[in-house]
């Protein structure tokens, strides 16, 4: 497969393609093999390619796009290239009361050209026009002061509001900065900048369901940009009708960043899902292609690392010891309710051969999940990124604090059980987590069957079951809030809750008595 990379490089030399294009598709490449792969950073691999970068930033030049040019809701500056594409950008709106200011609400330079003075070039063509103008800026920086890039700002003249209103109160939870020119000179400065925080407070959901909005379609425009690029890597394989695994490979993680950011953008503040991802067109025959999900990486001296449980290390088979990833990936698909309908669609009766069309029907990879029966127990395997190793192992410590803590307790007539990690295996760039197999579906997939299956939608109507299941996990997480310091506030979001299930019957398992609806258990995991 590392042969595979350094062929690329040519490919890259004969297609006409962006920088920006080059890098998004290495980073695509080599984002989960941060092991692997370390030696080969920052692009080494592929032959003056960092060379490349360099003179692309030094040729790059700020364009000021104004709201209603191309529809943009804001102000915006550009970072673009000489062929015109986009590395960075900021976005602003300006408010003239209680004093003209311009509120910056988003920015950014795009991961691989970080740390080569976009970031200040940006922020300083952002003060020449404030110092033109004389007007304010202000910004809710996220970055912590301890990291280096908040620098950025301090060196340009960006001071915390604190220092000028006195009062640590009006920061309230965000972090407001704050630049004067010096050609501002405004009577009762503290007071207006009060009034100021107070009013982009109020306007702070709009603006952030325009800045979503606008997001989108940026991210939709790069992944079509993304696509086209892939197309002229494997021009050649495209046109002959052939295809490679690392081809597949390649369109498969294609696909599934496009499907993981549509299921982000369902959540975001005021999306209402204008910008279709549909706009992202894929071809037949890229569809018709097999899916190559998990990685290929490895080097033939490395060996597979096995941890956990002892007990059940020792005695997993020895053919999953010795080669994790085919032993895995050759192992049944989870069944789950979202599978059903699809599997009796395949109707061959032998294990499904998934390809990009598929991934792209159900909305997300179902080979992620494999079923494990051992020794008279029922497991799943769960494939993830080896960049995930480090919070699977802070959840999995969490887990068991959660379960020393609620084993007595009971919400809305149920109680809640942990299940954690017992193995996790890495091999090839993969890791796979096993956990035992409960009887039950994640909450998510049990709320979307309820509202939306045929057999179910009418009972639910009548019983509320939905609302049992989400009052027992917002019960749980108001405990655990409770128990648990605020650090472990980001543990408690991420943690996910499974709701019992008959999957044989495809319907949720519940207890029914004189006091209504309720569920036996939840399990968190």
């Amino acid at each position: 497969m590392k042969s595979e990379v350094v062929k690329i490089s040519g490919r890259f030399k004969k297609a006409r393609i962006g920088v920006k294009n080059i890098l998004s598709v290495i980073d695509m490449t080599l984002e989960d093999h941060p092991k692997e792969l370390a030696s080969l950073f920052p692009y080494d691999v592929f032959e003056g390619l960092d060379e490349l970068v360099n003179r692309t930033v030094h040729g790059t030049k700020i364009e000021r796009i104004r709201p209603q040019e191309r529809h943009q809701l804001f102000h915006t500056f550009e970072i673009h290239t000489e062929e015109g594409e986009v590395l960075g950008y900021l976005n602003m709106i300006f408010l003239r009361k209680p004093i003209p200011c311009y509120y910056l609400v988003y920015v950014e330079v795009l991961l691989p050209f970080r740390g080569r003075g976009l970031g200040q070039k940006i922020l300083q063509t952002f003060r020449e026009l404030a110092e033109g103008q004389g007007v304010v800026g202000l910004l809710d920086n996220i970055i912590p002061p301890d990291e280096p890039t908040y620098d950025i700002y301090t060196k340009l003249g960006w001071r915390r509001i604190e220092e000028l209103t006195g009062d640590p109160v009006v920061n309230g939870e965000g972090h407001y900065m704050v630049f004067i020119p010096s050609s501002v000179k405004v009577p009762d400065l503290r007071g207006k900048l009060i009034k100021l925080l107070f009013k982009v407070r109020k306007k702070r959901p709009v603006i952030d369901m325009h800045d979503n909005e606008a997001m989108v379609k940026r991210a939709i425009t790069e992944f079509r940009s993304v696509y086209e690029a892939l197309e002229h890597l494997f021009e050649i394989e495209i046109s002959a009708g052939t295809s490679t695994p690392f081809m597949h490979f390649m369109f498969t993680k294609f696909v599934t960043k496009v499907l993981g950011f549509r299921r982000r953008i369902a959540s975001l503040l005021g999306y209402t899902g204008g910008e279709s991802l549909d706009q992202i067109s894929i071809s037949d025959q890229i569809k018709n292609l097999p899916i190559q999900p998990y990685s290929l990486w490895w080097a033939k001296e490395e060996k597979a690392e096995i941890w956990g449980e002892e007990e059940i290390v020792r005695h997993l088979p020895q053919g999953l010891k010795e080669n994790p990833t085919l032993y895995i990936e050759d192992l049944p698909l989870y069944k789950r309710p979202y599978l059903s309908g699809w599997v009796e669609r395949k109707g061959d009766g032998g294990p499904p051969r998934v390809k990009i069309s598929d991934l792209l029907e159900l909305g997300f990879d179902p080979t992620k999940l494999k079923e494990f029966r051992y020794g008279g127990v029922e497991y799943i395997f769960e494939r993830t990124s080896p960049r995930s190793l480090s919070s699977v192992e802070q959840r999995k410590r969490f887990l068991e604090k959660i379960g020393e803590h609620g084993s007595r307790v009971r919400f809305h007539h149920g109680s809640v059980q942990t299940n954690p990690p017992l193995v996790i295996l890495q091999d090839r760039g993969n890791v796979y987590i096993l956990r035992r197999k409960v009887e039950g579906i994640h909450s998510e997939e049990c709320l979307d069957q309820l509202r939306t299956s045929p057999h179910l939608k009418e009972m639910n109507r009548e019983a509320g079951i939905d609302r049992v299941v989400v009052t027992m996990i917002n019960e749980i997480k108001e405990w655990l809030w409770k128990v648990f310091d605020s650090s472990y506030d980001e543990e408690i979001e991420e943690l996910t809750f499974f709701v019992p299930w008959d999957l044989q019957k495809d319907m949720p398992r519940l207890m029914v008595d004189d006091k209504g609806v309720s569920l036996h258990n939840v399990w968190i995991a």
